[in-house]
């Protein structure tokens, strides 16, 4: 369904963005992107794409490091910054409180959501919407590929002139180029789920925008499956992992060919050479779409033989998705005991005593 889906929703984003928010507010000299789960996913994805159009520095967070950590605590230029908040239920607590927060200290708000009518969408000065078509329960794709959407429908709508047009470009052709990608990818992550130990640990690698293409594959495969898996950032692998066991742990690189692509390479062979089981998902586009462009778009199309992985892995394991909801989570709440929409939410932002300004 996602080629299809791209293909629709884009249009409908770019419309809606233009008509919702056609320019960043000009007193914004920052911006803050947040959400929870894949929501955090697609957030840390957008960074770079976000940036690179506005020319503002964009941080991705949680939406519990944003609310509580990240938004300004100086109010002298409270406007200076603009909290763009991702829920695809639109009803998830931290992001809830990151919004309630934002309007508080006076930060511009911007809800991104499946979900009009949702409490997100009331909190936030303003809210883009792509509804979903309707999905039996399990690990979420559609939801994450409408947040990416809506995301670079902001970064193509807030960009500099001299480069507008270019992301909306490689959008629009994307779905046609994902038909054999996914054919190709889908082979691929269903032999691997034949024939992994589901013993061994699987760590998905990423950098830049596709470090959230890992973060999203690591969740796709828990969730679906139940299995052990985690994601790590390509340097970071090389200080952390490298020493890990078991050696014949299996490393899933995801390179949109970009900005670390030659660090990929480095770490692909520190890897092979103390006994990983690397597979490599490589996003590769026209040698006339540059490196930064490339990397920008790709993780509208990295998802794809990790998600057949999890999809075969889940079958050949016979798990549920979510487990069944078992172990206590509830998908009435949306978490059961960890309570991810009914957990309180801060309503104070005053700066704790003895605070230095």
């Amino acid at each position: 369904m996602a080629p299809p889906f791209i293909a629709q929703a884009w249009p409908s984003a770019r419309d809606q963005v233009l008509a919702a928010c056609p320019q960043l507010p000009e007193t914004v000299r920052s911006i803050l992107i947040c959400g929870c789960g894949d929501s955090h996913h697609a957030a840390v994805s957008l960074e770079l794409p976000l940036a690179a159009s506005t020319g503002l520095p964009v941080r991705a967070a949680s939406s519990l490091a944003a609310g509580r950590y990240l938004l300004p605590r100086d109010a002298h230029d409270p406007q200076s910054v603009m909290l763009i908040a991702i829920s695809a239920s639109g009803e998830v607590a931290r992001t809830l409180e990151a919004t309630e927060l934002a309007r508080q200290c006076g930060a511009h708000t911007l809800a991104i959501t499946t979900q009009a009518a949702s409490a997100l969408g009331r909190a936030a000065e303003g809210v883009l919407v792509l509804a979903l078509p309707e999905l039996p329960v399990g690990p979420g794709l559609l939801s994450y590929l409408a947040s990416l959407l809506l995301g670079y429908a902001l970064a193509e709508t807030w960009s500099k002139e001299k480069v507008r047009g270019r992301l909306a470009g490689a959008i629009t052709e994307l779905p046609g180029r994902l038909e054999a990608w996914l054919a190709g990818e889908a082979g691929v992550g269903r032999a691997l789920a034949e024939d992994l130990d589901p013993a061994r640990p699987i760590v998905f690698l990423g950098s830049g925008p596709a470090f959230g293409s890992a973060m999203f594959a690591a969740a796709k495969t828990i969730e679906a499956a139940g299995a052990l898996a985690w994601a790590q950032d390509v340097e970071e692998w090389a200080h952390v992992e490298y020493f890990s066991n078991p050696a014949d742990q299996t490393l899933w690189l995801l390179s949109p060919g970009g900005r670390s692509a030659d660090r990929e390479s480095e770490v692909l062979a520190a890897a092979q050479a103390i006994g990983r089981r690397v597979q490599i998902s490589r996003w590769l586009t026209p040698e006339s779409e540059d490196s930064l462009l490339r990397e920008a778009v790709a993780p509208l199309a990295l998802w794809a033989g990790p998600a057949a992985f999890a999809e075969r892995l889940a079958e050949r394991l016979g798990e549920l998705p979510f487990r069944g909801f078992a172990g206590g989570r509830d998908r009435r709440e949306g978490g059961g005991p960890s309570r991810i929409r009914s957990s309180p939410r801060w309503k104070n932002f005053d700066r704790p005593a003895g605070w230095e300004a």
